[in-house]
């Protein structure tokens, strides 16, 4: 997919939160630039990283200064980041991508042009896959799952499983306004609580291609702290149904995704 130059379209903010990410950051910077969108502001929030990450992040500032702006010091976690990067954001769509998940080529354009056309929108989600360290991708079933009732795309789905891929989602501006900030603990952020909050208002609409992908290591928060994370879950999901059936049900997958999660780090 190429840009047309006789198009206008919509800015696109993307933040970046990132520390100590550099074995994967000039991936995810990378995966941007490459998308060649013409509308585009990234901003990158570091914790003040002490492996090289800066230095990765300072060399694609220097060549793109029309689409890159960061700092790095010291913060109170990824949540902050990312809340801290969007009050400083002036598109008109909104997303964050984490400082080691990739974009699929042709991604923001997919995006901006629907927005382009779709001016109400609140959300738009698409398909993610899951990739290792080394770029591979891994866990094709757990993708196949969830693209499956991502088609399906009912409120009452997403009370029982998150089925939306961060990466691949964006906000519009009037929705982020009316329904954000992302909330979450000073470890984790919680962007199933926005989804819910936004979903129980409108569910997304869905492009039906796979828009990024979410790398999952052995080392990252999705594995290491499974089951607080998993808790803290719950929690969230109890605010939104008092379905007794339902919220059994995202307990029981819960449980599963503990034991998928031990499964890969073997």
């Amino acid at each position: 997919m190429s840009y047309r130059k006789t198009e206008s379209l919509p800015k696109i903010s993307i933040v970046i939160p990132s520390y100590n990410k550099a074995s994967y950051i000039e991936a995810t910077l990378s995966s941007i630039i490459n998308q060649g969108y013409p509308n585009l502001e990234v901003i990158i929030q570091d914790g003040g990283s002490k492996d090289g990450t800066a230095e990765i992040i300072k060399r694609y500032a220097k060549k793109y200064p029309e689409i890159f702006r960061w700092s790095s010091k010291k913060d109170k976690g990824q949540l902050d980041a990312i809340n801290k990067g969007l009050e400083k954001s002036s598109g008109e769509i909104l997303t964050y991508i984490n400082a080691d998940d990739v974009y699929k080529d042709g991604s923001l354009l997919e995006i901006g042009r629907y927005f382009q056309k779709n001016t109400s929108t609140l959300w738009v989600t698409g398909y993610g896959d899951i990739i290792d360290k080394d770029g591979k991708i891994i866990s094709r079933f757990v993708t196949s799952y969830k693209n499956t009732l991502l088609d399906i795309n009912k409120f009452f789905l997403l009370i029982i499983v998150n089925f939306i891929t961060q990466p691949s989602t964006f906000l519009s501006r009037k929705a982020y306004l009316q329904f954000g900030p992302f909330t979450g603990t000073r470890n984790y952020v919680m962007e199933y609580n926005l989804w819910l909050k936004i979903g129980k208002s409108k569910m997304p609409y869905i492009i039906k291609k796979t828009l990024s992908s979410f790398r999952l290591t052995a080392d990252n928060i999705s594995s290491t702290s499974a089951k607080e994370l998993l808790k803290v879950d719950n929690k969230i999901t109890k605010k939104y149904t008092n379905n007794g059936l339902l919220f059994a049900l995202h307990k029981l997958h819960n449980l599963g995704r503990i034991f998928m999660l031990k499964f890969l780090k073997k």
